[in-house]
């Protein structure tokens, strides 16, 4: 029998992939540092809920009886932060993985779906779109964390039972990013939208990024779920670059509004490029992208309008 443990369920992705897990028919747990009211409403008993903390290497053992399959989603940086956390970043993005990783191996677990970071473990583009064998040298200490974490979990995986699976998602976005610490700069536009504040815009705003749906996000990690592990890393991406001007243009689009904009000096730790070849994951996976980019957007606007009109702002 098939057991899913989502690790960071109550993230965006989390509660979209659980959504998609239940609707599969998997018997899924849900695992996280807490589980709010919202949460618990919407999945109620359909899913078994355990609380965890990584850190906690013994606890995280213990919690892991019965399950069979590990989606691991948990990260408590993002690209965003720069390199301004390094030590931190190490401790809390590195150590914690891979003793977590090894609690999996001894807990019997037979397959693990780690999501790196398509768009920061490559670092600048020799070639694009980039396929999984382009070198990888991080600008971000996101991305080395999450690079530091792939090969720990093809190191420890080999010559045990537990099989991986690494997917570099490129930038996900849809309905419930918030845009909340800098992730996701879709969510991120909608939050200062409604704040009346300008969006930050890095350099001239040409800077290009491969921006994938929700929905298509979540068909790729239940595709690896439901195969036998690939044991190998696949970028999870549409294959097409938007600049920054032309997201934000998007959004105006499908608002209907002008969105305020203010531009500063470019980050040394971003690319001006980053685009995924999703190649290697249509031929193994079965995978592609299927929700156009503005119908995508046009979603997630339609989903944040009615969330606006369910809780408005002091004032409104």
């Amino acid at each position: 029998m098939t057991i899913v443990g989502v690790f960071g369920a109550n993230g965006f992705i989390g509660r979209h992939l659980t959504a998609a897990l239940l609707a599969q028919g998997y018997s899924t747990v849900c695992f996280g540092r807490h589980f709010p009211r919202d949460f618990e409403e919407k999945f109620g008993d359909r899913v078994e809920m355990r609380l965890v903390d990584l850190h906690d290497d013994i606890e995280a053992h213990r919690k892991l009886f019965g399950i069979t399959h590990v989606v691991q989603l948990i990260n408590s940086s993002n690209a965003a932060i720069g390199n301004n956390k390094v030590v931190p970043d190490i401790h809390s993005n590195i150590i914690p993985h891979v003793s977590f990783i090894n609690s999996c191996i001894v807990s019997g677990v037979r397959s693990f779906t780690f999501l790196s970071s398509g768009g920061t473990v490559y670092g600048y583009p020799r070639t694009g779109p980039i396929t999984e064998d382009h070198p990888t040298l991080p600008l971000n200490s996101y991305g080395l964390t999450k690079l530091f974490t792939e090969q720990y979990l093809r190191m420890l995986c080999r010559g045990t039972t537990m099989g991986f699976n690494i997917l570099r998602v490129a930038n996900p976005y849809g309905p419930g990013q918030t845009g909340v610490g800098g992730q996701g700069l879709i969510g991120t536009i909608l939050q200062k939208y409604r704040q009346e504040q300008p969006i930050t815009i890095f350099g001239d705003g040409l800077n290009e990024r491969d921006y994938l749906y929700i929905d298509d996000t979540v068909d790729a990690i239940v595709r690896a779920v439901e195969r036998e592990p690939l044991n190998d890393v696949v970028n999870v991406g549409s294959g097409k670059g938007r600049s920054i001007l032309a997201v934000v243009e998007a959004v105006e689009a499908a608002l209907g509004q002008r969105i305020i904009r203010e531009h500063i000096p470019d980050r040394a730790t971003d690319t001006p490029s980053n685009i995924l070849d999703p190649a290697k994951a249509e031929r193994l996976l079965g995978w592609k992208t299927t929700t156009p980019f503005r119908e995508g957007v046009a979603r997630t606007i339609e989903w944040q309008l009615r969330q606006w009109r369910q809780t408005p702002v002091e004032g409104d």
